[in-house]
This record gives C-alpha cells, structure tokens and sequence, in this order.
C-alpha cells in the first residue's frame, strides 16, 4: 500500500525550508499567497508495482460502471428514479464517450476499498498535484526515483486522440470570486496546451451556437465541452434545456452528463457486473434491510444521487424515518492511519485516503472499454476522525509515484 519515506530517504526533509516551499506552493499555483492551504510535509509514495495494481482495480471498476451506463441508458432495461429518467432522456450523439472519472479509495490492513465513484466535475483536477511538484523544487533529491502523475497530462493525450483542438471548459459565474476554484480551472488551461482551452463562465454560454455540424461560440469552432458546471444534482436539473442543447451539437462532452446514472453511492451495481469486486468496496445495504444488531457507531449512512462527499454521515446519531428509500447504510471501514507534519504545524496520526484519476474512452456500440489509465493520485487527510474532507480542516498529502518523470 501506499507508504510514506522509508528510513534511508528521510534525511532529506531536513533540508526542507518551509518559507521556501510556501512560497513554492503559491508559484505553482495550489494556492494563493493570502490563502495558504495545508500541505503535508512528507509525500507518499506508491511503487510501480502498487501504481499498476491501482491502475488494474480502476480498470475492472471502470469497465463494470460504463457497461452499467450502456445499460442504463434504455428506458426499457432500467427503471431508474424521476432523476434517473431524466437522464436517460438525454441524446448520446458520439459513439465513444470520453471522461476523466475519480476514484476514492480507503487503504486498509487488507488493501484499499473504494468508497466513491464520480464521473462528473472532478476526474481533471491540477491543483493537488502542484503540491508535489512544489516539494520536488525543493527537495529535488525525492525526484530521482519518484515524479508527478499528472491528470491533466492524460487528458491532454486523450483530447489530441480524438482530434481536439478547441476546449470550451464550462465553469460558475462565481469562479473568479473564489481563488481556489480559479487557479484550478487556469491550470487546467495551461496544462493542456497546445489545446486551445476557452473558460466560459455560465452567464456567457449565450455565446455558443449550433452550427448544424457542430458548436461555435461567438462564431469561433468548439471542438469539445468540458463541464465544471451542471454537475451536481440540482443544477443538472435546473440546466437541463442546456445539457440537451450541448449534447445536440454532437460534440464531444468529457464527461457526458448521462454519467451521473452511474454515480450512484450504492455501488453494489459494480458488483453484478463484476463479482470479484466485493472485496474492493464496503458491504452496502439499503436502509433497513442491514443486519440484525447493526449499531449505527459501526456504519455510514449515505444518501443517493448526491455529489462527492454530500449526504455522508460517518456513525450516524440516528437513522433516517422518513424517505428511507433515498438512504443507504455502508460498512465503516477502518481506515489506515499515518503519522503527518504539516505546513501550517499540525502534526499527529491522521486518517487519510488515495483517490485515483482515471481516464477513459468506451465504445458505446461494442461496449467496450478502448482506453484505461490512472492519470494521477490525490491523498488527503482528516485530523480528527474518519471524514476526510480538506474542507472540514484537513490538508493535501503530495502523492509521488515511483518511475514517472515529473
């Protein structure tokens, strides 16, 4: 599993300045200089070994949901919800869909479990990874076995496949209002140069226009969507109308918002595709149909449909009465733990997890799966307790994986 510096490489943080560093993080834009987010003063590091082990889960995880979502798409094999019927009335207009997905994982004593699976708005990220980018400047001696895996490099490669070479990257009105968002979104955009990526703030999206073979905007060609914005459950629903207008253009969309029918947090569905995947994730039941004797200390409680780390209640006080048919229970795992330093002077035992970027292509015709990768890693950690969610006061671990060149 993924583990921090071994013993003959720890003399190397001593050379550590920490103003240095900072100063490093803001350079490479994981942060501004009047907002410093925590970063963890040591990395993790994964082997190639344990890289290609991820990268064969994320593969068996990807092929079992895409296959669900060809599935799931015909009104006549799946009765979803109200939310999922919404879904499947969007057209799919591109044989091959093309996204960049994120995995989360749970490491544990007997390998990692995964616990969140979502395919829209997060699979390319940058600003995690500049983290350990910033602490290779400093300690250029942890370079010499070990890089950053960057996502936005695999979506760049994916992007020149498909002949790409105008991005619209659809984003909030709000995003220049809040730097971290914005920094991300700007990284995105110099990451995946010579792609020429346009950031499109909604109260602009009145610029793009159907050409009757494709999409323009203000008159200049799209040759792809790329949605940071409409990815949560309501506003998919309130942006319906746009999501269908887009997806007429026939461009590709990474990732098309049909996917959302597989971001369901009952990940039991990957199961049935695949039953070797039962020792990779909790045991998962709907609410009320848990075993006998179930105290709610040992358990999560889960709502479907939301988004990441919405609707999730680590050791629940009570269990829902109502609208229990929108609720699941989940087995809590007993997450690893790892001794952590950080930047702003934290320093305990924390509880953390290593989240895989994946990038994908799959023929929706043959359902089959063309391309698979783990793009890259995001581990965070919670200080206190079993929630790992930096915004609840946690911090970035950099990740380094062992051969890649940074």
């Amino acid at each position: 599993m993924p583990r921090s510096l071994p013993d003959d490489m720890r003399s190397i943080l001593q050379g550590l300045d920490r103003d240095a560093f900072r100063d490093r993080l803001v350079a490479r834009m994981f942060c501004a200089a009047g907002d410093i987010r925590d970063v963890a003063l040591s990395p993790i590091l994964i082997s190639r070994e344990e890289h290609a082990s991820y990268e064969a889960l994320a593969r068996r995880v990807c092929t079992a949901a895409l296959d669900t979502f060809a599935a799931r798409i015909d009104r006549a094999a799946f009765t979803g919800d109200a939310f999922q019927r919404l879904m499947q009335a969007l057209p799919i207009r591109q044989q091959v869909i093309s996204g960049n997905a994120r995995f989360d994982f749970l490491e544990t004593a007997d390998g990692p479990r995964l616990v969140e699976l979502n395919f829209l708005g997060v699979g390319t990220t940058a600003r995690p990874h500049q983290a350990a980018a910033a602490l290779l400047d400093c300690l250029p001696a942890l370079g010499e076995r070990h890089g950053v895996l960057r996502p936005t490099a695999a979506f760049r490669r994916q992007l020149e496949r498909r002949g790409c070479k105008t991005l619209a990257l659809l984003t909030k009105d709000n995003d220049r209002e809040y730097v971290t968002p914005w920094l991300d979104r700007r990284l995105i955009q110099q990451q995946l140069a010579p792609v020429d990526v346009l950031i499109v703030p909604r109260a602009e999206w009145g610029g793009f226009t159907a050409t009757g073979d494709g999409l323009a905007f203000h008159g200049r060609r799209i040759d792809a969507i790329y949605p940071r914005e409409l990815t949560w459950r309501a506003s998919i629903e309130e942006g319906i109308d746009l999501c269908r207008f887009f997806l007429d253009t026939g461009v590709p969309c990474f990732d098309h918002w049909g996917l959302v029918l597989v971001e369901d947090k009952d990940l039991r569905f990957l199961v049935e595709r695949d039953p070797g995947l039962a020792t990779a994730m909790p045991r998962t039941w709907s609410l009320g149909e848990e075993p006998p004797g179930t105290v709610p200390e040992r358990i999560v409680l889960k709502r479907r449909h939301e988004h990441g780390g919405e609707g999730v209640f680590v050791g629940p006080a009570a269990l829902p009465t109502e609208g229990r048919e929108q609720w699941l229970v989940q087995e809590r795992v007993t997450m690893n733990r790892l001794p952590v330093r950080s930047l702003l002077g934290f320093e305990g035992e924390v509880a953390y997890d290593v989240a895989t970027h994946v990038s994908f292509d799959f023929d929706m015709t043959r359902r089959e799966l063309l391309h698979c990768e783990v793009s890259g890693y995001l581990a965070r950690y919670a200080p206190a307790g079993d929630v790992v969610n930096i915004s609840l006061g946690g911090g970035v671990i950099p990740v380094l994986v062992e051969g890649v060149a940074s």
